[in-house]
């Protein structure tokens, strides 16, 4: 095992070359990434690692897991979902940050993006030691698990932690979530920009899935349609999207209910009841006729929720009890964000227990 302090300032070096979409490490992983079973595009893959990047400051980092290594280093096992293409990168990150030794794996999905980072900060001798591995052998090796599992599969990874030895205080599992989005008909193209960005980046998916638009009962949707057309313009829509959207789109003529979509079927709009509609890139317009309508809701699915996503003018009308955000940057959050906080202190603590 690699004992040497942990270099951040090595981190942050590789991250800047990493911006450069022609930097070959990147290049290569991106082209092994799009040739692997997903619904991710060029262009989404490469907005993504820039602003990811971007994050990785030592100003950032400092301010997030601290500068101080935890009291004692152990290995801390990631395991890491298909839900994005960087997952398990901020979990990583923290680990090695925090100065323990990093056990990851890595879904068939994104085989490549999370290696070839991880193998270039290695290289450059920044004191992190990291290694690859299937699930089974992470579960019998690591001391500590952080994981981004779906939502469904939450409780069969908590019995194969607590199978292996790895009991409650061990393992942070942070599933899947939901977010919604409240409008009230004074966004901005920016807003309405970036509420397109979060619908779509991710073909409609991602770990934080924004598949709900909660609009006033008279509010038309076509400046938000447009909205959405025009980043479709800049991040075209994966060849196997239309497809995908096809039979829903077909079900809801079959039963004459309001929809929208893309000419070319890059995004399928329904209107209906609060509903969180498939598959992903099928999107509802939910109206309502006052706030009580969407407190409901959320009180009622507060444990899947990160976030309500509302144009910054309306913060101050909407309860302070809501997670609100500002439209865009969903699925590329700041790094200290509440599961970014989560992920801190666990790394930060798992080293004294």
């Amino acid at each position: 095992m690699d004992t040497a302090e942990p270099s951040p300032e090595a981190l942050v070096d590789v991250a800047a070359r990493w911006r450069e979409p022609d930097h070959p490490p990147r290049e290569e992983a991106v082209a092994e990434t799009l040739e692997a079973p997903n619904r991710w595009t060029e262009e989404a893959l490469d907005y993504a690692l820039n602003r990811w990047m971007q994050r990785l400051t030592l100003e950032a980092l400092t301010g997030w897991v601290g500068d101080n290594p935890a009291d004692e280093s152990t290995t801390v096992g990631g395991l890491h979902g298909s839900s994005h293409p960087l997952a398990g990168l901020r979990d990583a990150v923290a680990v090695w940050t925090a100065g323990h030794s990093y056990l990851g794996h890595v879904p068939e999905a994104s085989p490549a993006l999370l290696p070839a980072f991880v193998q270039e900060v290695g290289e450059q001798g920044a004191g992190m030691d990291a290694e690859f591995v299937k699930e089974a052998s992470l579960l019998e090796r690591a001391t500590a698990v952080l994981a981004q599992p779906d939502r469904d599969d939450v409780d069969a990874l908590a019995e194969r932690c607590e199978a292996h030895g790895l009991p409650e205080d061990r393992r942070l599992l942070q599933p899947t979530q939901l977010v919604i989005a409240m409008l009230d008909g004074h966004e901005d193209d920016d807003a309405r920009g970036g509420i397109a960005e979060d619908v779509l980046l991710y073909e409609g998916g991602g770990h934080r899935r924004l598949a709900l638009l909660w609009a006033p009962t008279d509010l038309s949707p076509d400046p938000y349609l447009e909205a959405m057309a025009r980043f479709r313009g800049v991040f075209p829509a994966h060849e196997d999207t239309p497809g995908a959207l096809q039979m829903q789109k077909a079900f809801l003529e079959a039963h004459d209910e309001p929809r929208a979509y893309a000419e070319g079927l890059e995004f399928l709009v329904s209107r209906g009841a609060p509903e969180i509609p498939q598959p992903p890139g099928h999107i509802r317009w939910s109206p309502y006729d006052d706030l009580d309508e969407v407190g409901a809701w959320i009180q009622a699915n507060r444990d899947e929720l990160y976030a309500v996503v509302a144009r910054e003018g309306l913060h101050d009308q909407l309860p302070a009890s809501w997670p609100l955000r500002t439209p865009g940057g969903v699925h590329i959050p700041p790094l200290d964000d509440e599961e970014g906080a989560a992920i801190a202190s666990f790394v930060r603590e798992v080293g004294s227990r």
